[in-house]
């Protein structure tokens, strides 16, 4: 982008650019309608871009980015910064994006909504195509971290020299350690299914409230939650197998 002036007006740098914006709707909407809708009301319509704070200041810069109709758009973790309202605006802008748009982000509900394809940062360091979208590399995750857990055992077994009629890092068969490891994994496991199954249930929600920003963000936080616990499951249910193994 662009030095801005520190001196130039609001309003006035928007409307050099376009006077009047034809949404997807087929509706026109003035630059100081734009303006308002990106948090632009009252004095702030006239105010100096020197005088701006940070965040108006990329609020500001994105709007004349948008306005400016580029060809390509490349965003990097664009919800970051954004109030839930400027968010609101910016998917319906994005929506119907007639150029080539490029985005990076955590942001699952923000990709679904604005994406058409997806490509994800796999365990093997490649970058790969995702036909399923989040839920493929999600899926794609479980696969991988089961693998890591039969690699870990295997290697754990490995490391620990064998004693004469016992598995290398096993418990003696009947002792009070092998039963307790195996109720620790039949506890996680089932626990583990019970973290999946409530995903599902809490991914569905997320899909229904697709437009309910305030919404989506309890359901991220409750299924980061939930992916702490499955992390911490994870790890307890190596720690059980490597005395079965």
């Amino acid at each position: 982008m662009p030095v801005d002036d520190p001196n130039a007006r609001v309003l006035a740098t928007i409307e050099d650019i376009q006077r009047v914006t034809r949404l997807t709707t087929g509706k026109d909407v003035s630059a100081s309608s734009m303006l308002e809708r990106f948090g632009f009301t009252g004095d702030k319509l006239t105010a100096r871009l020197g005088d701006l704070s940070g965040g108006e200041r990329r609020r500001f810069q994105l709007l004349r980015l948008l306005l400016s109709e580029p060809n390509v758009l490349l965003l990097d973790e664009p919800t970051n910064d954004l109030d839930i309202d400027t968010l609101n605006v910016l998917e319906d802008f994005l929506d119907d994006w007639p150029g080539t748009l490029v985005v990076v982000s955590h942001d699952r509900y923000f990709l679904e909504r604005v994406t058409d394809v997806v490509y994800g940062l796999l365990d093997d360091g490649q970058i790969s195509l995702l036909p399923g979208g989040v839920d493929d590399y999600l899926a794609r995750r479980r696969v991988s971290l089961s693998q890591s857990r039969r690699e870990f055992v295997a290697a754990e077994a490995n490391e620990v020299p064998s004693r004469p009629g016992q598995s290398p890092t096993s418990a003696r068969a009947g002792s009070a350690e092998e039963r307790a490891a195996r109720k620790t994994i039949a506890r996680v496991e089932k626990r583990l299914e019970q973290v999946s199954a409530r995903e599902a249930e809490l991914n569905a929600e997320v899909l229904a409230h697709a437009s309910d920003h305030v919404r989506l963000a309890d359901l991220g936080a409750r299924l980061a939650e939930l992916t702490g616990e499955r992390d911490t499951l994870e790890a307890e249910w190596l720690e059980a197998a490597a005395i079965l193994e």
